[in-house]
């Protein structure tokens, strides 16, 4: 019955492949909505939980957050370093991270901070950096530009390519990121002294952070920090939000407002879907409406020569049943497939996409998408089972 139900679909090639476009396109779009909503949320929540409090210049909250969380953007502009110092000597901290991002290597960004920021991140080969010119190069961008220990990096100023390169200070490759499949994969590390050296050398300053001033000796763009208690994260929001010239936020509350607004572009993108399954519905209806009454002789003749009605119906949803598999199947491939493709789009804006992430709900809209396949041949033969065997 199983290569029968082959044989019968290789000679309908034409319907049968109207059938798989359309189940595959709407299973692909409802697949690769909800694994993209998720790993956008997953790497929020993520990324967020590293740091309770970040502190920067006036302007925009989700600004401060994306750049300092996932690098993406430019920095809002400059705070003196005196306020790392100051909190490095408060007893409500536990950890205080500069930040600053101002100059590139080819389309990777350089971040000045120090080795705490790394903390939590595993090295694949090589050390920390500890003295100026060392860094530490994301897992991508040793793979991007074939980069190795002890290499130098000639970098430009400013946040993409095309800008002065710093040819007096080549930057020193000293370690490699292992694979975290997040933004830091595509970014450069080095010490904020580096920074700050670099563009101290022959009177040289930065115009990229912030955004259209100068960064001076002692300057950051931000400080993220660990505090002891939420207690203390209220306070130190409130005594530092006083001062005008800063912005204090706690990057989980802004990520959430950020995913609230994600979350209701994916319902809107979820409503397209079932308008699409619905429609698939009613063409898979047709199509096969249309093949069970071009189906007639042929099941005719099945029935004169002693098939039974049970096993020409079974042959037919077997057919179906088989489409539905193969269609389900390809539409999980063509939402890998179409992750990859957008894979180094999204990462330029601090979103990093696994094509190799799977969750289990996806295996569940596949059940639902292959359920779908089959039932209007269930409903037909079911209809036809009433009905006399042979045609008229």
């Amino acid at each position: 019955m199983f290569k029968f139900a082959l044989k019968n679909m290789a000679i309908k090639k034409a319907k049968i492949l109207l059938i798989v476009l359309s189940i595959v396109i709407s299973a692909s779009v409802a697949i690769l909505a909800y694994n993209i909503s998720e790993q956008v949320d997953d790497g929020f929540k993520t990324t967020a939980s590293y740091y309770d409090t970040i502190i920067g210049p006036s302007g925009s909250s989700t600004q401060l957050a994306m750049n300092t969380m996932f690098f993406t953007d430019k920095p809002l502009g400059t705070i003196s370093y005196e306020y790392v110092e100051q909190l490095e000597k408060d007893n409500r901290v536990n950890t205080v991270v500069p930040f600053t991002m101002g100059d590139s290597y080819n389309a990777s960004k350089i971040v000045g901070t120090s080795p705490t920021f790394l903390a939590e991140k595993e090295l694949a080969d090589g050390e920390m950096f500890n003295d100026k010119f060392e860094a530490v190069i994301g897992y991508e961008v040793a793979n991007k530009y074939g980069l190795s220990i002890g290499d130098k990096l000639v970098t430009s100023h400013g946040l993409a390519e095309g800008g002065h390169s710093h040819e007096a200070n080549p930057l020193i490759v000293v370690g490699i990121l292992d694979k975290t499949k997040t933004s830091y994969d595509n970014v450069i590390f080095t010490g904020i002294e580096t920074v700050w050296a670099t563009h101290d050398h022959n009177d040289e300053h930065t115009d990229e952070c912030p955004a259209e001033e100068h960064e001076h000796h002692g300057d950051v763009c931000a400080i993220l920090l660990r505090c002891k208690s939420p207690n203390y994260v209220s306070a130190i929001k409130n005594e530092y939000g006083k001062n005008g010239e800063l912005l204090v936020i706690n990057p989980s509350e802004v990520l959430r407002e950020v995913l609230d607004n994600v979350d209701m572009t994916t319902d809107i993108v979820y409503i397209l879907c079932i308008i699409i399954l619905v429609m698939n519905i009613f063409i898979i209806s047709v199509i096969t409406l249309l093949n069970m009454y071009d189906s007639k002789k042929e099941i005719s003749l099945m029935r004169l020569i002693g098939i039974s009605m049970n096993k020409v119906n079974m042959l037919y949803i077997i057919q179906n049943a088989i489409i539905g598999f193969a269609s389900t199947v390809l539409a999980l491939l063509c939402s890998r497939l179409c992750i990859l493709m957008i894979g180094g789009y999204v990462a330029s804006m601090g979103i990093v996409l696994d094509s190799a992430k799977i969750y289990p709900f996806e295996f569940v809209i596949m059940a639902i998408v292959f359920i779908i396949s089959i039932l209007p041949t269930v409903f037909c033969t079911l209809k036809m089972s009433r009905q006399d065997g042979v045609a008229e």
